[in-house]
């Protein structure tokens, strides 16, 4: 699954505010997750980021049985400089959880703005329900990128 978000304001605009710890954390409040911590690490053509969020989620009914609605999520993200722009990974883990979400992202200019994509994809090793778990955690993660980068383009403004 991907999601592709369209940006007026030029890379070095987006990118600054991507790669800062309070926004980030800002961002993570504003959507209503229950607490969030970021470390950034520049390196000038690479970047590293570290947060724990810890969010509370709707299970659907065969989902609540195997999952506390009550989650901490650990995102490791690994960015390199990629031409005009920045190309990255990352990986979520879930707290005590079998599931490992992860991801391949790009931030590059197009016209006067620029584009992020990314596009994710998840393993849950549990029987029987495996499936069903990867399927209601990639919707649950694109639906939060997008608010991510919806809630990045209205700071933007």
């Amino acid at each position: 699954m991907s999601v592709t978000m369209q940006f007026d304001q030029d890379l070095d605009t987006v990118w600054a505010r991507l790669q800062d710890p309070d926004f980030r954390v800002e961002r993570s409040l504003a959507l209503g997750e229950l607490s969030a911590d970021c470390e950034i690490e520049d390196f000038g053509d690479s970047l590293t980021v570290a947060m724990e969020r810890e969010v509370t989620r709707e299970l659907p009914s065969v989902l609540a049985k195997v999952f506390n609605p009550k989650q901490t999520l650990n995102f490791q993200e690994e960015w390199q400089a990629d031409g005009e722009g920045w190309s990255g990974t990352m990986q979520i883990t879930i707290k005590g959880q079998p599931v490992v979400i992860s991801a391949e992202m790009a931030l590059q200019p197009q016209g006067d703005g620029c584009e992020y994509r990314v596009s994710h994809r998840c393993k849950a090793k549990i029987p029987l329900v495996g499936g069903k778990v990867e399927k209601f955690v990639l919707s649950q993660t694109d639906d939060g990128a997008v608010a991510e980068l919806d809630y990045l383009k209205k700071a933007l403004a």
